[in-house]
């Protein structure tokens, strides 16, 4: 009866292509059905799996044969066991999917089958950065900084990112869609953490924070992200122009390296949180790790706007 079990889905998909196998797709439900209402399975299916095993088994070891003949009762609960845990991975791996985007939820950004690209959780990597941190120091909202959205929301999401990681920037389509749908309910905290190796991505951190010094934070991060990582050396100045900005000033904050320490603190912000690359969020205590569809954010925020409602 359990080779049943094991056989029933390998024969309901052989049974497509074969009316060999749709015939004995129908003896496996039978055999089950009976077993399942107390009543005895007559149909020898069991038995026949297991003669048909042993016999192919004898071609190649007649050792090995008589060992599954012997102990096939546990070796096939081990793989009914093993059948079952997979059937069960694979139900979670596509919740997650549906859920998250990604088959292993929102946090991860291992490898899923579903995206086998990974583009939904793609990050841009911190060379350096602590795994397995179990000391996680999450981040919370900081009302000396910027607020990106209503001021008056009661739910604040943190976004690890840099202005010129490809998939920081693939991430802002979704955040400034989360934005419009949760007006009032969400706004954004961003902090920004330039990814040692990439060209700019200092300069920019350094920029956002000039800008800041001179009340045009959000205009100027809208501006970066604009850029579509297209950056040069004026960039910076350009666009601290167009902003009206004084860019003398602008200037001097850039070469005089006037926030560095600030940039420095962001980083081990980013590193006592358990920040592996960009982009990555924090909602509360949820983490959200790569640039992951709507979906995923939605299914979020409502289970932490459900805690603060």
């Amino acid at each position: 009866m359990v080779l049943c079990w094991i056989a029933l889905p390998i024969f309901a998909v052989l049974g497509i292509f074969s009316a060999k196998y749709r015939k004995l797709t129908i003896e496996s439900l039978e055999c089950l059905f009976k077993t399942a209402t107390f009543q005895k399975c007559k149909s020898g299916l069991d038995d026949r799996i297991k003669s048909q095993i042993t016999g192919k088994l004898l071609k190649f070891s007649p050792a090995t044969a008589k060992v599954f003949y012997k102990h096939y009762k546990i070796i096939s609960l081990i793989l009914l066991i093993l059948f079952a845990w997979s059937t069960y991975a694979s139900a979670v791996g596509v919740y997650n999917y549906i859920e998250y985007g990604n088959c292993n939820g929102p946090s991860s950004d291992e490898f899923c089958i579903l995206d086998p690209t990974g583009q939904n959780s793609a990050t841009c990597g911190i060379p350096g950065a602590v795994t397995g941190n179990e000391n996680i120091i999450y981040p919370k909202p900081d009302m000396n900084r910027p607020i990106i959205g209503n001021k008056d929301a009661g739910l604040t999401m943190i976004e690890f990112g840099c202005y010129v990681c490809p998939y920081t920037n693939k991430a802002e389509e979704t955040v400034r869609e989360v934005l419009d749908y949760y007006d009032g309910k969400v706004n954004l905290q961003f902090v920004d953490y330039p990814i040692p190796g990439h060209e700019y991505s200092y300069e920019s951190s350094m920029a956002i924070k000039c800008a800041e010094e001179q009340g045009k934070y959000e205009e100027y991060h809208n501006k970066l992200f604009a850029q579509n990582l297209n950056f040069t050396n004026e960039t910076f100045g350009n666009i601290a122009s167009e902003l009206d900005l004084n860019v003398g000033q602008f200037g001097i904050c850039m070469q005089n390296r006037t926030y560095n320490d600030e940039i420095e603190k962001d980083k081990q912000m980013a590193i006592a949180a358990g920040v592996q690359g960009t982009p990555t969020f924090f909602v509360n205590e949820q983490t959200i790790v790569g640039p992951k569809p709507f979906k995923t954010f939605k299914t979020v925020i409502n289970g932490e706007l459900k805690k603060v409602q």
